[in-house]
C-alpha cells in the first residue's frame, strides 16, 4: 500500500499582521490578520465598522473599506477606498410623503485623487420635479467645488464624521424641508483591484455592511433594492 500524503497545515505557517488605519483614523491598530508572507498581505482590503475604530455610537452604522499599501516588520499600513452606509438604516429613512433623492457622481479632489459619490436626500414632504432638478444641480456643484480645494484625506475625514452632509444639509434648506442628508457610498479610483477581502468582527459587525467580493453584485442588488423602494414609498397617499 502506497503511503498516504502528508498533510501540511499553512495556518500554522502564517503570521499574524498589525492592521493600522489610515492618518485620517488617528492611524491606530485595528486588528490583526495572518498571511504567509508580505506579499500575501499587500493589496489586500480590509473592511472594518468604523464604531469600531472611533468608539463613536453614532458611528454605529458606517464601515470603511481599506487597502493594505505598505507593511513593516509585522506591522501593515492602509488606505482609504471607500466607505459605506448599512441598507439597514437607509431603509428607515424611507417613509410615506417624503421624497428621496439619489445621486451618484464623481469629484476630484486637490490632489487630483477621484472619488465617486452616492448622496441620499430625504426631504420632510414631496417635492416637485423641478425642485428635485434643483437641489440635485446643488448637491453637485456645492460637493464639486468643495472637493476642487481640500486634500483628499481632509475630503474624506469630514465625509465620514459627517461634516460635509451637515454643510449639504444647510444649503438645502435654503430651498426644502430637509429630513436628512447621507453620503452613502464612497468609492476611491484605483488603477487595479483586487477580491481579496478580510471583514473584522466587532461588537456591531452584523449591523455593518456585508463583505462583498468579486463583482460586487449582491453589493449592486442591495442598493438597486433601496433606490427602488426610496422611488416607490414616498409617492404612496
Amino acid at each position: 500500500m502506497a503511503a498516504g500524503k502528508k498533510l501540511v497545515d499553512t495556518f500554522k505557517a502564517k503570521s499574524w499582521y498589525k492592521l493600522m488605519a489610515p492618518k485620517f483614523l488617528s492611524e491606530k491598530e485595528i486588528g490583526q490578520v495572518p498571511a504567509l508572507d508580505d506579499e500575501h498581505i499587500i493589496n489586500r482590503i480590509i473592511i472594518v465598522p468604523l464604531k469600531d475604530i472611533t468608539q463613536d455610537i453614532g458611528h454605529m452604522y458606517y464601515a470603511v473599506k481599506l487597502r493594505v499599501f505598505e507593511v513593516k516588520g509585522k506591522t501593515a499600513y492602509t488606505k482609504f477606498i471607500g466607505h459605506q452606509v448599512s441598507r439597514e438604516y437607509l431603509r428607515t429613512l424611507v417613509r410615506r410623503r417624503r421624497d428621496v433623492i439619489n445621486l451618484v457622481f464623481s469629484v476630484k479632489a486637490a490632489d487630483t485623487s477621484e472619488l465617486r459619490v452616492k448622496v441620499v436626500v430625504v426631504t420632510n414632504n414631496l417635492c416637485s420635479n423641478s425642485l428635485k432638478t434643483d437641489m440635485r444641480k446643488i448637491v453637485i456643484d456645492t460637493l464639486t467645488e468643495r472637493a476642487k480645494k481640500t486634500e483628499l484625506g481632509d475630503i474624506v475625514h469630514d465625509i465620514v464624521y459627517g461634516k460635509i452632509a451637515m454643510e449639504l444639509t444647510g444649503v438645502l434648506r435654503k430651498r426644502a424641508s430637509i429630513r436628512r442628508v447621507e453620503i452613502s457610498k464612497t468609492t476611491l479610483k484605483e488603477d487595479f483591484d483586487t477580491e481579496d477581502v478580510v471583514a473584522l468582527p466587532g461588537k456591531d459587525s452584523e449591523k455593518a455592511p456585508k463583505v462583498i467580493t468579486g463583482d460586487e453584485t449582491e453589493q449592486a442588488k442591495a442598493e438597486t433594492e433601496v433606490e427602488e423602494k426610496a422611488e416607490e414609498e414616498p409617492a404612496t397617499a
